[in-house]
């Protein structure tokens, strides 16, 4: 399965968001362009100080943290929320998200203490509310009453390979929930429905497609026995380049 990524890092970023938000064609919140904006301008500022993401550019910013998250508005069931963005990052996709979409209520969480810190600043700086960011890794949250079972989604990119996102995001799921991932260029075989996205700005020379992995909670519950051993990585076909993970 082929994963295109075009030439749009080439292109001027002043113009690569807008043609992504149009190419989508998804609507989004109003001020979505200018606190996209923010978002990155802090995100290069803490780069310097410690790496955050390995995308450089802004152009690669906009078409790998921004673009690539807003590709889930296309697949995440209805209702979505509460969503979980487990091993966020940088907020990816989990606060590109609730970006687009202001009224969602949205979980961080994420192992590393300057990421979750990053993450706080953002969300005060966007004023965003109905978001909140847990520091902590996600087999030991996941003990947490305030968590468990509680969400409609549960996202995650780059953290694990499907079988083990699966059991990462399973005490969090609710009797209605999704694990929503998206799948690296080796492919899956296993439960669930994967579903292709792909967008295009020939403006920008934009050229996504990325393939996501959609599982039901009753799915989960199948195919995941009690007392599963905890993932020790993610698969190398799921994995971003190195040092590139949002």
């Amino acid at each position: 399965m082929k994963h295109g990524l075009g030439n749009a890092t080439a292109a001027d970023p002043s113009t690569l968001l807008a043609a992504g938000l149009n190419a989508l064609a998804i609507p989004v919140d109003p001020r979505m362009e200018q606190r996209v904006r923010l978002f990155l301008s802090e995100v290069r500022r803490w780069n310097r100080v410690g790496r955050l993401t390995g995308y450089r550019s802004e152009a690669e910013q906009i078409q790998h943290l921004v673009i690539e998250s807003l590709l889930l508005l296309r697949v995440l069931p209805t209702p979505p929320t509460p969503l979980l963005d487990i091993g966020t990052g940088s907020g990816v996709p989990g606060l590109i998200l609730k970006v687009a979409r202001p009224e969602w209520e949205v979980v961080l969480m994420d192992a590393n203490r300057r990421r979750a810190n990053f993450l706080r600043h953002v969300v005060r700086s966007l004023g965003l509310e109905g978001v909140v960011v847990h520091q902590g890794r996600a087999e030991v949250l996941a003990g947490s009453a305030v968590l468990r079972a509680r969400f409609r989604t549960v996202t995650m990119r780059a953290v694990a390979a499907p079988d083990a996102a699966v059991r990462l995001a399973r005490p969090f799921l609710r009797t209605d929930g999704h694990v929503v991932v998206p799948l690296g260029p080796g492919g899956y075989e296993g439960p669930g429905v994967v579903r292709e996205v792909s967008v295009s700005a020939e403006s920008s020379a934009l050229r996504l497609r990325r393939a996501f992995l959609i599982i039901e909670a009753p799915e989960v519950e199948a195919n995941v026995p009690r007392g599963t051993p905890r993932a020790r990585g993610a698969h190398p076909g799921g994995r971003q380049p190195k040092g590139r993970r949002g």
